[in-house]
C-alpha cells in the first residue's frame, strides 16, 4: 500500500504526458508551436489556481520568497522544454521524440550525482539501463522505425532533455507546495508567452479564426491533462521519491503511448509488447530499494 502511494503520482504523470505525444501533432498542424505552448499554460492556470487555493492556501510570503526559483522553473520546464518539444515534433517523428525523451532518466541520474551528490545504487543504474533499452524497443517496434533519422528536430529534443534535467534538479528545493508551485510557474509561463504569441499572430498566424471543434477539444485537453495534471503530479513525485527515481518512470511514456494507439483502434507489434515489459521491469527494479536516495 505504501509503495502504491509513493509511485502512483509518477505513473499517472507519465500516462498524462503520453497523451501530449498522441494528440499534440494534430493540434500543432492547426495553431503551431508558439500558440500551443502559450495557450496550454493559460488553460492550466485556470484549473490550478482554484485547486491551489482550496487545497493548500499557501501564503504569499512563501511564494514571494522563492519567486526567482519559480521564474527559472517556468523558463526551463514550461516555456523552454515545451517550445523545443513542439518545434521538434514539426521536424521529426514522434517515434524519434519518444526515444530521445527516454534519455531523461539517465541525464537526471548523472546530474543528481554531481549536482545533488546522490549516491546512486547499482540497482538504480541497472534499472535505468533496462528501462531505456525497453523504451527503444517500444518505439522502434512501432511499425514506423524507418522514420528514425537525424534532424534539427533531434537536436532540439536533446536540448529539451538538458532543460528538463535542470528543471528536475531544482524542483525538490522548493518549499512552495506542489499545486501552488505548478500554478505559479504556469502563470509565469503564460505571461511570458503572451507577447510572443502576439508577435506570432502579427507575423501572419491566423489559425485561431479557423479552428474546429476537434481542434478546441485537443487544445483544452492538452491544457488540462499533460499540462496542469502531469506537472502537478511530477512535483508531488519529486518530493516523495526524489527526482532520480521519478525520472526513471519517464520510460513509461512510450508504453502508455502504445496503449493509446490500441485504444484508438491501432495495432501493437510483438516488439512493442516485449519493450513495454522491459520498461516496466526496469522501472520496478530501479525503485525496489527500501531506502529513498535523495
Amino acid at each position: 500500500m505504501r509503495a502504491a502511494r509513493l509511485y502512483t503520482p509518477a505513473v499517472l504523470a507519465m500516462a498524462f504526458w503520453a497523451t501530449n505525444f498522441a494528440f499534440s501533432p494534430l493540434v500543432l498542424e492547426s495553431i503551431g508551436p508558439i500558440q500551443l505552448t502559450g495557450v496550454r499554460w493559460l488553460i492550466a492556470l485556470i484549473a490550478l489556481v482554484p485547486l491551489a487555493l482550496i487545497m493548500e492556501n499557501t501564503t504569499r510570503a512563501i511564494i514571494a520568497a522563492e519567486w526567482k526559483t519559480h521564474v527559472v522553473q517556468a523558463l526551463l520546464g514550461y516555456v523552454g522544454y515545451t517550445l523545443l518539444l513542439y518545434f521538434a515534433l514539426a521536424m521529426t517523428s514522434p517515434v524519434t521524440a519518444a526515444v530521445l525523451v527516454s534519455l531523461n532518466p539517465a541525464t537526471i541520474a548523472i546530474a543528481a550525482r554531481f549536482v545533488r551528490h546522490e549516491n546512486l545504487a547499482n540497482r538504480t543504474v541497472v534499472g535505468i539501463a533496462i528501462s531505456f533499452f525497453g523504451a527503444v524497443v517500444v518505439v522502434l517496434g512501432s511499425g514506423v522505425a524507418g522514420e528514425f533519422t537525424v534532424s534539427y528536430g533531434d537536436l532540439l529534443l536533446l536540448i529539451a532533455t538538458v532543460l528538463w534535467t535542470a528543471y528536475s534538479m531544482v524542483s525538490p528545493q522548493l518549499k512552495t507546495p506542489p499545486i501552488t508551485a505548478t500554478a505559479v510557474q504556469a502563470g509565469i509561463s503564460g505571461i511570458l508567452m503572451v507577447p510572443v504569441m502576439a508577435i506570432d499572430i502579427g507575423l501572419g498566424n491566423e489559425s485561431w479564426a479557423n479552428l474546429d471543434g476537434v481542434d478546441w477539444l485537443g487544445i483544452v485537453w492538452i491544457g488540462l491533462i499533460p499540462s496542469a495534471g502531469a506537472y502537478f503530479l511530477w512535483n508531488i513525485s519529486s518530493g516523495l521519491i526524489g527526482p532520480t527515481r521519478t525520472g526513471a518512470f519517464l520510460n513509461l511514456i512510450p508504453v502508455f503511448t502504445a496503449l493509446l494507439v490500441l485504444l484508438f483502434g491501432g495495432s501493437v507489434s510483438p516488439a512493442q509488447l516485449m519493450g513495454g515489459a522491459l520498461v516496466l521491469l526496469g522501472v520496478t527494479y530501479a525503485n525496489r530499494s527500501t531506502r529513498t536516495v535523495r
